[in-house]
């Protein structure tokens, strides 16, 4: 009988392990929603400052395509959230057409309620588009917002707990 390598002696967890690690850890893309390697690290600085606030959904805000995606939405597998983004405009005279990109979230889990994320600084919501917007599983939600081609962050966001739980510095 053949034994098979250390690789494969931890069995399926080793596998699920493996597959949660690479999904946080070293997916990620570019500004223009090419696939690079991408390096992460840990920001512990970033890693709190962003809340997620309940709020009325507003008809008037259309949503934003979803970048690398042909989808407006995207929806956990068990289908109870979805995430998207709307590109909320500015309350500023000089310039109607500004917009801030945002992520939101529907919680389908008992009545429908929306979500809001917040807590980036302004001048990041204006001039950095949001990239990468997925579901890692069932309740953690992750999106990038590049700085350029090479450094952006990583948020992630647990749904259920409404807390940010980690943020990664991106080098590409």
């Amino acid at each position: 009988m053949m034994k098979r390598g250390r690789l494969f002696d931890g069995g399926i967890p080793l596998l699920a392990e493996m597959v949660f690690v690479c999904s946080v850890g070293f997916a990620g893309s570019t500004a223009n929603g090419s696939a690079a390697q991408v390096r992460t690290e840990v920001n512990k600085e970033l890693a709190h400052i962003l809340s997620v606030v309940q709020v009325k959904p507003n008809p008037d805000v259309a949503m934003e395509p979803v970048p690398g995606w042909t989808v407006l939405q995207v929806f956990t597998r068990n289908k109870k959230y979805s995430a998207y983004l709307l590109c909320v405009p500015f309350k500023s005279k000089q310039d109607q057409d500004r917009c801030a990109h945002r992520v939101y979230f529907d919680d389908y889990s008992g009545p429908a309620k929306t979500y809001e994320i917040r807590g980036e600084a302004e001048l990041e919501e204006v001039t950095r588009p949001i990239a990468d917007l997925k579901w890692v599983n069932n309740f953690t939600l992750s999106y990038e917002r590049w700085a350029g081609p090479h450094f952006g962050h990583r948020y992630v966001i647990d749904v259920r707990t409404k807390k940010q739980i980690a943020a990664y510095d991106l080098f590409g």
